[in-house]
């Protein structure tokens, strides 16, 4: 039909102070500080300050073990692309982009 798709591209977001992204990597990072803020026991409800004090608990069961980066890549290059995103609103090409991203950096 002659239609071909384009593939996606992260774009500049705006920040709450009115400036924008200029790169790839600032627009990951504003996503990520958005959709996942920082985490601290001050603002706790009684069943958060449990859960905190259950995971500084180790874990001591034999496969129990932290995934290597390697093992989440495998992970992610069985993702398909041109999936809806999840409810969240981020695609499987997003997590992969976000993925390659922190690799980098590392």
């Amino acid at each position: 039909m002659g239609k071909t798709r384009n593939k996606q591209t992260l774009t500049t977001l705006q920040r709450p102070d009115g400036t924008v992204t200029e790169t790839t990597e600032e627009t990951i990072e504003l996503m990520l500080e958005h959709l996942f803020p920082e985490d601290g026991p001050k603002k706790d409800t009684d069943k958060q300050k449990e859960v905190r004090r259950q995971t500084k608990q180790p874990i001591n069961t034999a496969d129990d073990k932290e995934f290597t980066q390697d093992e989440v890549r495998q992970v992610l290059e069985g993702f398909k692309d041109k999936k809806a995103p999840r409810p969240n609103g981020i695609t499987n090409e997003i997590v992969k982009i976000v993925f390659k991203a922190i690799r980098k950096k590392q």
